[in-house]
């Protein structure tokens, strides 16, 4: 047993412990607490005992046992079978705590950025795939990272990345660093407007669910409430694909 885990294990396997042993070897905690997950999550995915065909159908018992109207009833008979599929997949990305993320123990600082790319990425990907023209922008001081191209009319896309946390923001971060004063105008972060894109997506690079959100909507919002904006709140917006064929320019 690795000796990182051994020393979780004399604490009863409390997350509170990680930072005390991270410190006793000269870790990061943050890097201490993925590792932890990563291998957790490993070991419990390679359970002989554990069959995802089986969890897939306790899954869909468990829907079937919620419906009683027998109209909808034979519609989901109908699905069944490729809800079935599609739940023993997910399933197989949720024991693996979502998409890997980070194997190769890259820089944070670099990662940041790398994440925030894979983000607009898998946004590009997610858009090809739902049948739209879309690619996206190079020029890294553009206030849009993507374009969709649908029957003619480009739609300029801003996209940002969620893994952790259920609130997403209308603004930038504020620039921080050494020496940097963090008061001055050029060094706040810029509330994010229709003037800058015409829609903001939110990618959630855990699973890849995507939050499409018109600015028009976004824009409604006071300068307090753009700051801090629950996912709850966005919920009409989550895999709502339609917004980029109903949205006016």
């Amino acid at each position: 047993m690795c000796r990182y885990i051994e020393e979780l294990k004399k604490c009863g396997y409390k997350k509170k412990c990680i930072k005390d042993i991270a410190e006793k070897f000269n870790l990061k905690q943050s890097d201490l607490e993925r590792y932890y997950q990563r291998s957790f999550f490993q070991e419990v995915l390679e359970l002989k005992s554990i069959d995802l065909k089986e969890l897939a159908i306790t899954n869909i018992k468990e829907i079937e046992s919620k419906i009683s109207d027998e109209e909808l009833k034979k519609k989901f008979n109908f699905i069944k079978s490729d809800l079935k599929k599609v739940i023993e997949k997910s399933l197989y990305i949720a024991l693996k705590n979502g998409f890997t993320t980070n194997i190769n123990q890259v820089e944070s600082g670099v990662m940041v950025a790398n994440a925030g790319d894979s983000a607009e990425f898998i946004f590009v990907a997610r858009a090809i795939l739902a049948g739209f023209n879309a690619s996206s922008v190079d020029v890294r001081s553009s206030r849009y990272d993507a374009i969709v191209d649908y029957l003619g009319r480009l739609l300029r896309i801003q996209v940002k990345g969620i893994s952790t946390g259920n609130a997403i923001s209308f603004k930038d971060r504020d620039r921080g660093g050494q020496g940097i004063d963090h008061h001055h105008q050029r060094n706040i972060g810029r509330r994010i407007t229709a003037e800058d894109c015409d829609i903001y997506v939110a990618v959630d690079k855990q699973v890849g669910i995507c939050y499409i959100i018109p600015m028009s909507w976004a824009d409604k919002l006071s300068d307090e409430e753009c700051k801090r904006v629950p996912l709850s709140k966005i919920e009409r917006f989550k895999e709502n694909w339609e917004i980029l064929k109903i949205q006016e320019k």
